[in-house]
C-alpha cells in the first residue's frame, strides 16, 4: 500500500467514525425531543395537545439528517474502492440532496404553521417566549435554518455538477487512451 493510499484509508476510516459519533448524536437529540415534549406538556397544563406532533416532526428532521449519513458512507465506500467517478457516486449525490429537499419542506411547513396558521401555547411555552414575540422568534430561527439548508443544497448542487464534468473528462480520456 502506498503512503498516499495508506492516508486516504486513514482519513475514510476517520470520517466512518465520525459518521458513527454523529448519527448515535442524532439518536440522542431525537430522543431528547421527545422527553422534552412530555416533559414540557406535563409542566404546563395550558399547553395544547400537539405537543407529539412537534416531537415528530423534530424527530423527522433529525432522521433527515440522519438519513443523509447513509449515502455519505456510500461515497467515502466509494473513493475507497477508487471508484468515485464512474457514475455510482451521482445515486448518492442524489440522495443526500433529497433528503435535504425533505427537511427543509419540513422546517417550512413547521414555520408556516406556527406563524400564519395557529400558534402553539405548547412552543410558547417550550421556547419561554413572550406570545406577542414568538412568531418573530419562529421566523427567525426557521428562516435561519432554511437559509442553512439552502446554501447547503446549493453547495451540493455545485459539487455534483463537478462530479459531473469530472465523470465526463475521465470517460473522454479513457476513450482517446
Amino acid at each position: 500500500m502506498s503512503n498516499s493510499a495508506a492516508k486516504r484509508s486513514m482519513v475514510i476510516g476517520v470520517l466512518r467514525v465520525l459518521i458513527v459519533i454523529i448519527a448515535i448524536c442524532c439518536l440522542g437529540l431525537q430522543v431528547s425531543a421527545i422527553a422534552a415534549s412530555a416533559g414540557v406538556a406535563s409542566k404546563y397544563a395550558d399547553a395544547d395537545s400537539m405537543h407529539w406532533l412537534y416531537a415528530a416532526a423534530a424527530v423527522l428532521i433529525v432522521a433527515c439528517f440522519e438519513s443523509a449519513l447513509v449515502p455519505l458512507w456510500r461515497l467515502l465506500t466509494l473513493v475507497e474502492k477508487r471508484d468515485v467517478f464512474s457514475g455510482k457516486a451521482m445515486r448518492w449525490v442524489n440522495h443526500i440532496l433529497i433528503y435535504a429537499g425533505i427537511e427543509g419542506m419540513l422546517v417550512l411547513a413547521v414555520m408556516v404553521g406556527q406563524i400564519w396558521l395557529s400558534p402553539s401555547r405548547f412552543l410558547i411555552a417550550a421556547m419561554g417566549v413572550d406570545e406577542q414575540m414568538f412568531p418573530y422568534v419562529v421566523l427567525a430561527v426557521g428562516v435561519a435554518a432554511l437559509l442553512l439548508i439552502a446554501a447547503f443544497e446549493l453547495l451540493m448542487v455545485v459539487m455534483r455538477s463537478l462530479l459531473m464534468q469530472a465523470i465526463e473528462q475521465r470517460d473522454e480520456l479513457a476513450a482517446v487512451i
